[in-house]
């Protein structure tokens, strides 16, 4: 049984931007309930997320707006937003689609992959990713929503959200205040507290000190209650593939596309989202002369350079206080934004949810999955490096062995607190030219031609399922998700 008397009265979240206003929303919608009463301070002090002009969302996002009951056409509306399926690669000569759904294609008996793995060699095993119907849909410009019927293959898809980050964290706010959330702004602030005893409280302005039974740093890289106040050592990493990012915004050209662009380019990264009136784009640049080389081709004045983050805290749970996105570590934003990683780690102490007490147990538990999921992030972040900022070998090595077996065998083996389907790091590993030259032995003597005829049955049925889907630009008028503000 749960001591009432023990029970979180009251939280707090200092910073500003879209993860303390995500934060927000979360606590007071998963601990109103309890009597909890939810406090976000904003400080004049903290810089707000310069340049980041949109929020790329996965599904998880999606969930995420259901979870804490925002209308998620309202939003799209106001933050001038699209839907995504997915992300449109082209990796150099290699183009390729990763999808946000799932095949949906049941064993038999092996799964579905490995298929393509006894049927094609090297790349031409990429056929695997033509086999999703968001593929298919991404490319006729198409958008539908799931269904919750596995006879359908529209039960396959899931999809993301493009959305103007400002606008986003003003609709959060707006919100946050609906669901009791006290938010107060300050030009200053100081915290008390040290390491021993956690975060006492905090002044305002010089004001009365505030306090709090619990503290949630959302600051940001300053990191000022995890690393300022508690002195919560770092772990710089030296090696981070890309040093900035810019970023910039083009006038939108064509009709709209429901995916994202990722192309590989010499220095690095480009990826192109758009919203509903415009494109943005971030570049993740290399070093200094490639950074040179990307300020060339841009207009001048016209763009925003952020310093890449490089290393995380040894913990991000301490005492009373839990730091989220960059104030603890950012394992980069290639595929997943600072809000994708803050609101996993979030939803990851909600589920192991102390008391005024702190639970030590719980939060080391929280500290070792929240490294693991850190480290798993991070692996993603740097197959999207190997071969050209960094050699193979170069690469973290429970990366490498997971790789390595992989290209051999043709295997996967999932881990605690996994961020991609396996269907999804497949189709991932392929576009980005590792090819398993090995299959489940269940094929070894499987017909070639029964196969081929499957294949083209299957891709055959997804291209009609697709044809038949409306627009994206016919969905968002028919939702009235258009933002006709000028």
């Amino acid at each position: 049984m749960v001591n009432k008397c023990s029970q979180l009265r009251q939280v707090v979240i200092v910073g500003n931007g879209l993860v303390a206003a995500g934060a927000a929303v979360t606590l007071a919608n998963a601990l109103n309930a309890g009597d909890c009463k939810v406090i976000w301070v904003s400080v004049g002090t903290v810089s707000q997320e310069a340049g980041q002009a949109i929020e790329v969302a996965d599904p998880a996002f999606v969930r995420w707006l259901t979870m804490v009951g925002y209308p998620e056409h309202e939003l799209l509306r106001s933050c001038r937003g699209l839907y995504t399926l997915g992300l449109q690669y082209n990796n150099n000569a290699t183009d390729f689609f990763f999808p946000y759904g799932t095949h949906g294609i049941e064993p038999s008996p092996a799964p579905f992959e490995q298929e393509f793995f006894r049927r094609f060699a090297g790349a031409d095993q990429l056929a695997f990713a033509n086999h999703f119907l968001a593929t298919h849909m991404a490319r006729l410009g198409r958008f539908d929503f799931p269904v919750d019927d596995p006879r359908s293959a529209k039960s396959t898809l899931g999809y993301g959200l493009h959305l103007d980050r400002t606008a986003l964290v003003q609709c959060l706010v707006e919100y946050a205040r609906t669901l009791g959330v006290e938010c107060v702004s300050c030009d200053t602030l100081q915290v008390h507290g040290s390491r021993e005893n956690g975060i006492e409280s905090l002044s305002l302005d010089n004001q009365t000190p505030l306090a709090g039974d619990f503290f949630v740093d959302a600051t940001g890289e300053p990191s000022l209650l995890l690393r300022q106040a508690l002195h919560e050592p770092y772990e710089c990493d030296d090696t981070t593939p890309w040093r900035y990012r810019v970023s910039y915004s083009e006038k939108r050209q064509e009709a709209h596309h429901p995916f994202a662009q990722m192309i590989r380019e010499p220095w690095g990264w480009r990826r192109r989202s758009g919203l509903q009136d415009n494109l943005t784009v971030d570049c993740w640049v290399r070093d200094e002369a490639a950074l040179r080389t990307v300020e060339q081709a841009i207009k001048p004045g016209n763009y925003c350079i952020e310093t890449m983050q490089s290393g995380r805290s040894r913990q991000s749970w301490v005492g009373n206080c839990l730091a989220l996105g960059k104030a603890a570590g950012q394992p980069g934003e290639l595929m997943y934004s600072e809000w994708s990683w803050a609101s996993r780690c979030l939803l990851l102490w909600l589920e192991l949810l102390p008391d005024r007490r702190g639970r030590a147990r719980l939060r080391d538990e929280y500290n070792r999955r929240w490294r693991e999921m850190y480290a798993v992030l991070s692996e993603i972040h740097w197959m999207h490096a190997a071969g050209v900022e960094c050699e193979t070998e170069n690469l973290p090595e429970p990366l490498q062995w997971r790789l390595s077996i992989f290209s051999g065998f043709g295997r996967l083996w999932r881990r605690d607190d996994e961020v991609l389907s396996d269907e999804a790091w497949i189709v991932l590993a392929l576009g980005l030219g590792w090819y398993p030259q090995g299959y489940d032995i269940t094929l070894t003597d499987v017909d070639m031609d029964r196969l081929q005829d499957k294949h083209k049955k299957i891709y055959r049925t997804l291209v009609k399922v697709a044809e038949s889907m409306p627009t994206l630009t016919t969905t968002l008028k028919n939702l009235k998700c258009v933002n006709k503000t000028p």
